[in-house]
């Protein structure tokens, strides 16, 4: 019978004495997100809470800085008073080592206990707070979805963001597809399972992507899964809310070990989170690639395929004449998030420009293309 792994010390321990090229990828998205989303809930003037529900030690072993550290780096450097950064570890060492790391700082809380029972009471006396949540567990303790639900359903007139990383590898195991068709499913341990991942996953939809359709690569179903627990995410968040996700590897072609999902009601971080984590992602693999090469100079975005972006582009140009550039953009990137960045979406309009296939109405009477001029095909592409 299949077992799921236990997160044994010494895991934990190794896990903590240097970043993995894993951790360096998910550790880059929050260090890069922080200051730019700190800066604009700053300008609501609401108290804001940053928790870090699984924060562990706050420094790898070879002084790298953790989770906790970035939250409060950033939090120190572009907030003023007007915060209190919240760490939770179950473990009683780890909770020390914060306890000695953050000794003398302000506004930081340390708590030593579970993350769903801290969760559970902090979400009952929360009224106006900005709120940025951060889960990370080692496993899928912590992240069900009756634990995330009352953060999603918090007043759409209040900022609450939420990232989550999954363990894709557990999702795999606790699923125990070969057991289910050795005829193993209705076992003890395998409902047991089974019940996990529904609750961690909000639904039993998992099943029919995990238990069905074995001509479909591990990486197929990750993706499809994903899809679904973001759309999951929505269904329950407040209106016009966004989510997607970056998935975390070893190196390209290895295989999907965790999912950074991210829950935001705004606009502006969707769009930021998607040129964060399309760099982060790309230029970690491309340096993994490129070590031991004769491309030991070559940036990822030389390597990097937008070949596609131009006939994106023209199609939603097309399909929604003189829309301005920064909401074409916004439409792309609800439809290949993570694909493309800010970037070379402008440098690709500006190409469709120059070549005279599409056209622009200078709205801020500039002369130049920015955010606001509307975007439409040029006369001779529309005969």
């Amino acid at each position: 019978m299949p077992k799921v792994k236990k997160t044994s010390k010494s895991t934990e321990e190794e896990f903590f004495k240097g970043k993995r090229p894993w951790s360096k990828i998910k550790d880059e998205i929050l260090q890069q997100y922080m200051p730019p989303y700190l800066s604009k809930v700053a300008q609501l003037q609401r108290p804001i809470i940053l928790i870090d529900a699984f924060a562990g030690p706050g420094k790898f072993e070879d002084e790298s800085a953790g989770s906790p550290l970035i939250i409060y780096s950033a939090a120190k450097k572009h907030l003023k008073n007007n915060y209190l950064a919240i760490f939770v570890n179950k473990k009683t060492k780890h909770h020390k080592q914060l306890s000695h790391l953050f000794s003398g700082s302000d506004n930081v809380v340390l708590i030593r206990g579970s993350a769903d029972d801290f969760l559970a009471k902090v979400r009952n006396v929360l009224t106006d707070h900005t709120v940025f949540l951060y889960l990370d567990p080692f496993g899928l303790k912590g992240c069900e979805f009756p634990i995330i639900e009352p953060f999603l359903q918090r007043d759409q007139g209040y900022s609450t963001e939420i990232v989550i990383n999954l363990n894709i590898s557990t999702v795999h195991r606790l699923a125990a597809r070969k057991a289910v068709e050795n005829g193993r499913a209705n076992t003890r341990e395998i409902r047991a399972f089974h019940r996990q991942l529904t609750k961690t996953l909000g639904g039993d939809y998992w099943k029919e992507i995990l238990l069905s359709d074995n001509s479909k690569r591990p990486e197929e179903k990750a993706k499809e899964l994903m899809a679904k627990y973001c759309n999951k995410i929505l269904d329950i968040g407040s209106p016009g809310a966004f989510s997607g996700y970056c998935p975390v590897r070893e190196k390209e072609s290895g295989a999907i070990k965790y999912c950074l999902a991210f829950y935001s009601r705004s606009q502006h971080a969707m769009l930021l989170m998607n040129d964060i984590m399309c760099r982060a992602y790309n230029r970690h693999m491309h340096e993994i690639w490129k070590t031991g090469t004769f491309f030991e100079d070559s940036t990822w975005e030389e390597f990097r395929e937008i070949r596609d972006l131009e006939s994106i582009v023209f199609e939603s140009v097309r399909e929604t004449q003189y829309k301005s550039r920064q909401n074409i953009w916004f439409d792309i990137v609800q439809k290949n998030f993570m694909r493309f960045t800010k970037s070379q979406y402008i440098k690709t309009v500006k190409k469709l420009v120059d070549e005279k296939k599409i056209n622009f109405k200078d709205v801020r009477g500039t002369g130049k293309i920015n955010d606001e001029a509307q975007l439409y095909l040029s006369k001779e592409k529309t005969k």
